[in-house]
């Protein structure tokens, strides 16, 4: 193979997406990746910002996603509510499934140009003026990494810059009720626990259950009895049905130190990674394409690869990911971590919130 541009390292949603938008501004690339692995279906929330981003980019839009209208947040017993004055005419977020995003996605998109087995040993050799996949001997102007299990394979690791694993993991599902859901999304932050209930639909939800520690691993147990009695415990829902596997994953949090001289990005769960709570993850790589489709369609760049260009991409894109790193981390230590201590200090921000209509509109204008 020859020289390329940009070689983007991943299979994924993030890397399809930028895949795509290389596409569009005719840069040459090449794709390599692990095999795909086999994943349970999920739901995302996602910015309608991004709806809007997509449609104007590719000319198309991205249907079958469920918009949630109103949202509720409990602490312990304290709910604040923001009401429907608040977020109308526009949703907070819709919901979208991952097989759908997917597809999407990956519209019009080729193979990939190679599939590297998972036992393989790679090396990148980082130049001045170029990064070199040395086992295939194939040089480029920039790496884009969007799977972090390529990050121990450069021969310059980078570093990660915030780094934290959590003394907890988190579970995700599928559920069916017969209550009509009404496009509202719930959380709950009880017994240090977080229950996020996102619908998909208007008898049908996921679930992002955090902040579970050792001894809570009868919560997802194959028939999903204990899960399910917990979701009527701590909702209104008079039934829940399981409809899917439960898929449950340890917690942590990083953050990629980028060295603007070694021509490499790490975007998506590659370059950083967040406590779910927030369900703002796939928002964050979804926001690095944002950021990249920016500098890559800028045409009085040609080499992508550049200082100055990794700098610009760095500091574009620092204070959103601190945000929403600071903010779920901070929000684990208070109500999770520290519950006992602090949750009845937090009760009072939420009360003060619910009674600003002001800042209730700025909470929205921040999430849309």
């Amino acid at each position: 193979m020859d020289q390329t541009n940009i070689l983007v390292l991943g299979n994924n949603l993030i890397s399809n997406l930028l895949r795509r938008i290389l596409i569009k501004n005719k840069i040459d690339h090449l794709n390599f990746a692990y095999p795909v692995q086999e994943t349970e279906r999920r739901f995302f929330a996602i910015k309608p910002t991004f709806l809007k981003w997509y449609s104007e980019c590719f000319n198309e839009d991205l249907h079958n996603h469920y918009a949630i209208k109103h949202i509720q947040i409990f602490v312990d017993n304290e709910e604040l509510n923001l009401k429907d004055s608040v977020t109308k005419p526009f949703p907070l977020f819709n919901i979208m499934s991952s097989d759908y995003l997917f597809e999407s996605f990956s519209r019009d998109l080729d193979d990939i140009h190679k599939v590297f087995k998972e036992d393989e040993d790679l090396e990148f050799v980082f130049d001045n003026d170029e990064v070199i996949l040395k086992n295939y001997q194939i040089p480029s102007k920039l790496i884009i990494n969007t799977d972090f299990r390529f990050n121990k394979f450069l021969n310059k690791k980078p570093e990660r810059e915030e780094k934290k694993k959590y003394d907890e993991f988190a579970v995700t599902a599928i559920f069916k009720t017969d209550d009509n859901l009404e496009n509202r999304a719930v959380q709950y932050f009880r017994e240090s626990k977080i229950l996020a209930i996102l619908p998909f639909s208007d008898h049908e939800f996921s679930i992002v259950l955090s902040g579970l520690k050792k001894g809570d691993e009868k919560l997802f147990d194959d028939s999903g009895e204990q899960l399910i009695n917990f979701i009527k415990e701590q909702t209104t829902l008079a039934s829940v049905e399981l409809l899917s596997k439960i898929s449950h994953f340890p917690l942590t949090l990083y953050k990629i130190k980028h060295d603007p001289k070694l021509r490499s990005l790490f975007i998506g769960d590659a370059g950083h990674k967040v406590h779910p709570l927030a369900g703002q993850g796939l928002n964050l790589g979804l926001g690095d394409i944002q950021m990249l489709e920016n500098l890559i369609s800028d045409k009085r760049i040609i080499d992508f690869g550049q200082e100055n260009n990794i700098k610009k991409y760095v500091i574009s894109r620092s204070v959103d990911e601190s945000l929403v790193m600071n903010l779920t981390d901070c929000l684990d230590e208070t109500l999770v971590n520290k519950s006992d201590v602090f949750s009845n200090l937090f009760k009072y921000p939420i009360k003060l919130i619910e009674n600003s209509e002001l800042l209730k509109k700025a909470i929205v204008r921040k999430m849309i």
